[in-house]
């Protein structure tokens, strides 16, 4: 019998920040479904091959069953004080720490280890594991086109088991990170030659505040019963400029918007018309600057639509509700594949990307528990 706890603890060892390969912990994972030699598996490569996703399907018909999906990329833990190695499994008081033990290699644990475990079931299990979910969801896109190209049969269902304390999550917002880019083609020098009335930083800082007041013009909607509970936009990188005496030839900002609905569209028009209103405003002055808005990731949210189906199947194990969260996940781009998609992982979101980032054991056990049962139905 495989242990999830031996599972996770060798997932941990593997450091799979975004920056880094994930292939060590790819191959790892491989090999074991490899000894059992009833599993079909998938592997998907990014574009410089130094990073893979995995399908891992069990022969036969899997189309009642459920895809489990998941990542293990995760955030960096530079600048982090931790107490003990971020890469080395600790117990300690009922909880496992760890870097990723809740985002999200507790959960791929748990499902290597059930599939493992269990030969056949009336309701298969499937397994998705992906690169770079943390930076923009590559990885599942990469796998999701590679399925659609092959026509690759999927189950009907699908759990995407980010942290949400065991409790069924069924819609999330959106997200969409976007670089706006000033640039001056002149070559304008020393600070001293130039009068100016506006330059790539001052232009730029007029951006960011207009950016940040559109969030008062964004209706709240109090659509989704999570906090905040309207779209939201965040500015959270800026960089211009060589020298306090050197006029600037560029400026740049990233910023992004966690959207609900069509508010995506509404917040890059009213961006795009001032802009246009700005170089109009000071056409004598910046003939030579230009704008570019360069997106960098737009990840569909999570909708109530086609969830009759994983929703059920819940309710029959005794889980209830319909929770919605703010964060980022795959399960929008699952569920654009047509399955019935819900959120609904071990632990808790509030201890993701901290120092000392821990799951409980109860939560780990609750979750196997839940798995055991379905594979047994």
């Amino acid at each position: 019998m495989k242990n999830y706890f031996k599972i996770l603890d060798k997932l941990i060892h593997f450091d799979t920040t975004s920056s880094n390969s994930n292939i060590e912990a790819i191959d790892y994972i491989e090999s074991l479904f490899k000894q059992k030699k009833n599993y079909h598996i998938i592997k998907v490569y990014n574009s410089t091959k130094n990073k893979c996703s995995l399908l891992i399907k069990p022969h036969g018909d899997i189309s009642k069953g459920i895809l489990f999906a998941g990542h293990i990329d995760t955030v960096s833990v530079n600048g982090q004080k931790w107490s003990s190695n971020p890469f080395k499994l600790i117990k300690k008081d009922r909880k496992l720490f760890g870097r990723g033990v809740v985002d999200m290699k507790g959960f791929v644990s748990l499902v290597i280890a059930n599939m493992l475990n269990k030969n056949s079931s009336k309701l298969p299990f499937c397994l998705s594991v992906t690169h770079d979910e943390e930076t923009g969801c590559e990885g599942i896109y990469n796998l999701s086109k590679y399925i659609q190209k092959k026509n690759i049969l999927l189950p009907d269902k699908c759990i995407v088991g980010e942290p949400t304390k065991t409790k069924i999550v069924t819609a999330n917002k959106g997200a969409a990170v976007i670089d706006t880019i000033v640039r001056c083609k002149k070559d304008l020098g020393h600070s001293s030659n130039y009068n100016q009335k506006v330059n790539t930083i001052t232009l730029s800082s007029e951006l960011i505040i207009f950016l940040q007041s559109l969030q008062k013009k964004i209706s709240k909607k109090n659509i989704l019963k999570c906090t905040p509970n309207n779209s939201s936009i965040h500015i959270g990188l800026c960089n211009g400029g060589t020298g306090h005496n050197i006029i600037p030839k560029q400026a740049s900002f990233r910023w992004e918007i966690r959207y609900i609905n069509d508010d995506l569209q509404f917040v890059k028009n009213k961006f795009q018309n001032f802009q246009k209103f700005l170089l109009k405003k000071y056409k004598e002055d910046i003939s030579e600057i230009t704008i570019e808005n360069i997106p960098i990731c737009v990840v569909p949210g999570l909708i109530e639509k086609n969830q009759k189906k994983i929703i059920t199947l819940m309710n029959k194990f005794n889980f209830l509700g319909n929770e919605h969260v703010p964060f980022g996940t795959e399960a929008g781009i699952i569920q654009k594949l047509g399955l019935s998609t819900i959120i609904f992982g071990p632990g808790s979101i509030s201890q993701a990307h901290k120092p000392n980032e821990f799951i409980s054991i109860n939560q780990l056990e609750k979750y196997n528990k839940l798995l055991n049962n379905i594979l047994n139905y």
